[in-house]
């Protein structure tokens, strides 16, 4: 894998996706996981499609049912689920110490793909067009990181919300404008509107080709034990 491919997959998974390494009398091999709601389907394949320019896997993304909760009740999800080795370069600046961690390393080799990326990941577009970016780290250190990171490759400010249960940045309406525009041309095209300041609801943006593997798994598991054990596919 040269830079190219470790800058590509490192800005696609800023924001998501869980990487566990395994070890095997031949070594080992990193886990990928991506995960989604049914209504997320869209922006779950785009995902796919951009990992599979760096690494080919015949993995594909697979429909499923949480455990039944204490009201006999389930969440539809989807899962995309590859290991490989290959994968190894960015667990290390991911994990540097065996837990995901944002670092100084990791986003000075990311530009504005891969804040696209986090923007599109985890962004809340207000009705007053002021944005709440979350998916920036799990520690207030890490997320001022991100937001001098954001305002190097932008130009937009940022605030640091820690009253959730992970830190947030927060954009005033100049502020969300200035990064939208200076991005939008590295936009998913599932989550263009993002970039646009437009109101829409990301969950009515849905895939009808992963939405009907879904119903027909859901078909096929009438009856059946509503969690199914699912394999990944190792490469």
């Amino acid at each position: 894998m040269d830079a190219t491919d470790v800058r590509g997959l490192l800005g696609l998974l800023l924001g998501d996706g869980s990487l566990v390494p395994y070890r095997t009398p031949g070594g080992g091999y990193i886990q990928l996981t991506l995960t989604a709601g049914a209504s997320e389907s869209a922006f779950l394949e785009e995902k796919v499609d951009e990992f599979r320019t760096f690494i080919k896997t015949k993995a594909q993304i697979v429909p499923y049912r949480t455990t039944p909760r204490a009201n006999g009740k389930t969440t539809p999800i989807l899962r995309f689920r590859v290991s490989t080795n290959k994968l190894r370069p960015i667990y290390n600046l991911l994990y540097p110490i065996g837990e995901r961690q944002i670092t100084h390393t990791t986003l000075d080799l990311l530009g504005a793909q891969a804040a696209a990326w986090l923007w599109a990941e985890g962004v809340k577009i207000r009705q007053d067009q002021s944005a709440l970016l979350g998916r920036v780290g799990s520690t207030s250190e890490e997320t001022l990181l991100i937001a001098s990171w954001l305002e190097m490759l932008t130009g937009a400010k940022s605030k640091l919300e820690d009253n959730y249960v992970k830190p947030r940045l927060s954009f005033s309406p100049e502020d969300s404008v200035k990064i939208q525009e200076a991005l939008k041309q590295y936009a998913p095209h599932t989550r263009k509107h993002l970039f646009q300041g437009d109101q829409w609801n990301v969950s009515a943006i849905r895939s009808s080709r992963t939405e009907l593997q879904f119903r027909q798994r859901s078909d096929q598991s009438q009856g059946e034990e509503e969690t199914p054990l699912v394999r990944s596919i190792q490469i």
